[in-house]
């Protein structure tokens, strides 16, 4: 997705900090940018004095948290309906998924936390997450401290590394694959749960 970085960068130049809010929003939110590739690009900049680094941090912390927010209540609110009409109804509704819900209701928290570092796993945690009725105070602490970890990781990376910004960020592109692979690993021990906990019943 570095090409959709390449196109980015001449808006956030220009417009600056609300090209960056609206970037951190709308990754948060439902389209999947490569946020944290962007941020470490504003850091950079922020490095030499373009940007402002306490503003940086502060708006990308802002526009991730009112983005996956608005993602999470969009979900709890219609994400069932959503789904069924859009031919989804039998998984929506199976015994399996319930007990998915129900797993991830129970424990959410280091799946929702690891989640932020990773844009597309974000979008789809968002989602599972009202769906599955997940605690909102459970949702909004994992949430808020994921996202501003997230946000000072890839900001400090930017900021100390900036001068050699495309080595470091392919680095980071495999390291976040790793953790991806880690959640993936994550959903399927629950899926061996789920499968082991209906067999018994």
């Amino acid at each position: 997705m570095d090409f959709l970085v390449q196109d980015i960068i001449p808006y956030l130049l220009i417009y600056k900090y609300l090209a960056l809010f609206i970037v951190s929003f709308l990754a948060a939110f439902i389209v999947p940018i490569p946020s944290g590739s962007v941020l470490m690009t504003v850091a950079a900049f922020a490095s030499i004095g373009y940007f402002d680094i306490g503003l940086v941090l502060l708006i990308s912390i802002a526009g991730n948290i009112l983005g996956d927010n608005l993602g999470y209540w969009l979900s709890y609110k219609f994400g069932d309906k959503i789904f069924s009409k859009i031919g989804f109804r039998f998984i929506i509704q199976s015994s399996k998924f319930s007990i998915i819900k129900q797993k991830f209701r129970e424990h959410p928290g280091f799946i929702i936390f690891m989640s932020r570092f990773e844009v597309v796993s974000t979008l789809l945690i968002n989602l599972l997450s009202g769906i599955g009725r997940v605690s909102y105070r459970k949702y909004l602490y994992h949430e808020i401290s994921g996202t501003i970890s997230q946000v000072l990781l890839y900001a400090f990376i930017g900021y100390v590394f900036g001068y050699n910004l495309q080595y470091v960020n392919s680095l980071i592109d495999k390291i976040f694959l790793i953790i991806t692979f880690i959640l993936l690993l994550l959903v399927v021990s629950y899926r061996k749960k789920i499968f082991t906990h209906t067999k018994k019943i």
